[in-house]
This record gives C-alpha cells, sequence and structure tokens, in this order.
C-alpha cells in the first residue's frame, strides 16, 4: 500500500538529498586534499628534513672526508716511527740530519756555500 504524501514533503526531500550528496563530495574533496598537502610534507621532510637523503648524503661525503684524513695521518704516524727508529739505531740518519738541517761538519770538512743573490 502507497502512502500519499504531500509534494512539498517530497521536494524536501530531494533538496536534503542532493544536500547530503554535496557534503559528502566535498568531505571527500577535503580528504583527498588533505592526503595530497601529507604526502607532499612527507616527500619533502624526506629529501630536506634533519634525517633526508640529502643531510645523509652531505654526511656520508664528510665521512669519506674524514676516512681520508685519518689514512694520511696513519701514514705519517708511521713515516714518523720509521724515522724515530732510525735516529735511536742508525748514526748515519743522526749525521744526516746533523748535516741537512743544522748544517753542521765532521773537523777538519771543508763547508762550501752556494746561493743565488739575486734579489
Amino acid at each position: 500500500m502507497d502512502v500519499l504524501v504531500p509534494r512539498d514533503k517530497v521536494k524536501f526531500d530531494i533538496v536534503g538529498a542532493e544536500e547530503r550528496r554535496s557534503e559528502a563530495g566535498l568531505r571527500r574533496k577535503a580528504a583527498t586534499l588533505t592526503s595530497i598537502l601529507v604526502f607532499i610534507a612527507l616527500i619533502v621532510g624526506s629529501l630536506f628534513g634533519d634525517r633526508g637523503v640529502l643531510h645523509l648524503m652531505a654526511q656520508r661525503e664528510q665521512a669519506a672526508n674524514l676516512e681520508r684524513s685519518v689514512q694520511a695521518l696513519k701514514e705519517e704516524n708511521a713515516r714518523l716511527e720509521a724515522e724515530i727508529v732510525a735516529l735511536r739505531k742508525d748514526p748515519q740518519a743522526v749525521e744526516k740530519i746533523a748535516r741537512e738541517e743544522l748544517g753542521l761538519a765532521k773537523k777538519g770538512e771543508t763547508v762550501f756555500l752556494i746561493g743565488d743573490d739575486t734579489p
């Protein structure tokens, strides 16, 4: 059995349904926009943030530079260790340093200094 409803009531129900559909569409658009903004924020944060990709690349470059520096210092330490051992055990190494760096000579040796007098 069909119930008869006045026409103005039917019109009101149709308008209410259209408003509900419009509100649902707006909510869906707002949710989509919010999702897009959150996604963009995540991407920007992952690229430029403190733990971002660019920061990670800079940290790796700095670590590589420090590793090269450490390696150079290790090589210099090894060279200096060998020089210390030579100076402690080899009298000729001491004599070489005395002659080259201090300008010393043995008794009876004649030292010739050749220099450039041009200013």
